[in-house]
């Protein structure tokens, strides 16, 4: 029998993957977090509280959801992004959608150039 552990194949939110932190980097670059406002101010007020030279920095998509690189799952929860990480509320990681990065990187607003 191996230890190996076993990633999700397609998880669907935050709270599946908490068994599995910190998430590999090759397995994180794969995916986006995509979240609602309240949790966009709720992260923002975390960090505010809990100071630090690590913060993440939601992007607000084109349907009013905001996103971050999954791949700061790498550093929580005691690397880098841990001070803020720990001090939010876990119960609501299933609101906390996981979706492809592709998917997450074509709702980015694009910026048109100005001639």
């Amino acid at each position: 029998m191996s230890d190996e552990i076993v990633l999700p194949e397609n998880p669907t939110n935050v709270a599946e993957l908490l068994p599995y932190l910190p998430l590999p980097y090759e397995y994180a670059k794969q995916w986006g977090l995509v979240f609602s406002q309240e949790l966009a101010d709720r992260l923002e007020v975390v960090q505010q509280e809990n100071p630090s030279n690590h913060v993440a920095k939601p992007v607000t998509l084109t349907d009013g959801t905001f996103f971050l690189c999954a791949d700061l799952l790498t550093e929580v929860p005691n690397g880098l992004y841990g001070p803020g990480f720990q001090a939010l509320d876990s119960g609501r990681f299933n609101e906390i959608s996981v979706v492809p990065l592709s998917e997450a990187l074509a709702l980015i607003p694009v910026v048109e150039e100005e001639v």
